[in-house]
């Protein structure tokens, strides 16, 4: 099975935890997408790359970071 997760709060690196596990099963193709940075009123939160393995990784910029809700 093919996974795409789209995700702001993955760039935290305990977050990707999970994203392991779940790319352990034999049956799962994960891709997760996450921006390199997020942005609000405390500053900057820069992408943590702590547990990446078993799946992609993948970075892209995100319109409106910083905003949780249009």
């Amino acid at each position: 099975m093919r996974v795409l997760m789209v995700s702001k709060a993955c760039l935290v690196g305990i977050y990707q935890r999970k994203l392991e596990e779940i790319a352990r099963h034999e049956d799962v193709e994960l891709r997760v997408v996450v921006p390199p940075y997020w942005r609000d009123e405390q500053g900057v939160l820069p992408l943590e790359r702590a547990h990446t393995e078993g799946y992609d990784l993948v970075v892209e910029p995100m319109a409106l970071n910083g905003h949780f809700h249009l």
